[in-house]
């Protein structure tokens, strides 16, 4: 026999032996190479770094809300890295309003993975994006209103804006479609998150008047940190310790406003940047 006939049994018999732990070693060399698989058992929340606009990742295990998709695909790229690579399906999609920074990543979304229910609050606004949605996705949204809920581990999540049914003659559609956003309260672990969407201070003024806020862990600011949105009376009541800004940098809109950063630093609100900080993993269990 000859000594490369010889070397070849013996490397043959080796990975015989070992063919489990070579493949974990594989395995492991992969995701940390390539970060393919992303993922937490605990519950977890991640603001989105897509530029000018939101999207926001709440996930415990297999289980999955996105709120709101961004102004292109790069939320497709983030998923991919977040999510465990074995998960294509997403059990909730929420998009709080219909404008294009919101709404065009959730269709990449929707075209890349399967998702289980969008919930929208159903609105007359002229976009083909919009337009779509309702056409090609009827059979999965379910429109939201106040005191909608979901559920899944440690995770719990009220829907409280809209307030009044569509089909209740009091309703008016507000002109700004900023104020006909969703918003969601969110308690995991005893920490309460609550996602304004791109909510102005006219909606806040409607929250106030229905809704007990204050001790909010986390606030996601309305409307990119804008001066329009995110009041004294809104930030006296929430009472967050923490503020996240979701925009791009450079944005032609100079968000965030200046008054609203003055406004966290005069009431004590540590305050985060997706344009500084790049993707803003908050994990539940480290707090």
């Amino acid at each position: 026999m000859s000594s490369t006939t010889i070397i070849l049994k013996i490397v043959k018999d080796f990975v015989f032996k070992n063919i489990i732990n070579i493949t974990f070693l594989i395995l492991a060399l992969y995701s940390f190479l390539f970060g393919s698989f992303g993922g937490s058992n605990d519950p977890e929340i991640i603001f989105f770094d897509v530029g000018q606009g939101d999207s926001i990742l709440v996930q415990e295990g297999d289980f999955q809300v996105l709120v709101d998709g961004g102004p292109d695909d790069t939320v497709i790229f983030k998923l991919a890295k977040r999510m465990p690579s074995y998960d294509k399906n997403i059990e909730i999609v929420i998009l709080t309003h219909p404008h294009e920074d919101h709404i065009r990543g959730l269709m990449n979304v929707l075209d890349e993975y399967s998702v289980e229910r969008v919930f929208i609050n159903k609105i007359e606004y002229e976009n083909k994006l919009y337009e779509d949605l309702l056409e090609d996705y009827g059979e999965l949204i379910a429109e939201v209103t106040l005191g909608d809920k979901f559920k899944y581990g440690d995770i719990e999540g009220e829907i409280i804006y809209p307030i009044l049914n569509k089909h209740s003659d009091k309703y008016i559609q507000d002109e700004n479609i900023n104020n006909e956003s969703v918003v969601v309260l969110l308690n995991i672990k005893g920490k309460r998150t609550l996602l304004m969407g791109d909510a102005e201070r006219e909606e806040e003024y409607k929250l106030l008047q229905e809704v007990q806020l204050g001790n909010i862990y986390i606030l996601k600011a309305g409307h990119h940190c804008s001066r329009t949105a995110t009041s004294d009376m809104f930030l006296r009541a929430a009472d967050p310790s923490i503020a996240i800004c979701s925009y791009g940098e450079g944005n032609k809109f100079g968000h965030p406003h200046y008054e609203t950063i003055e406004k966290f630093k005069s009431y004590n609100v540590q305050y985060l940047e997706t344009a500084k900080e790049g993707d803003i993993v908050i994990k539940f269990n480290d707090l």
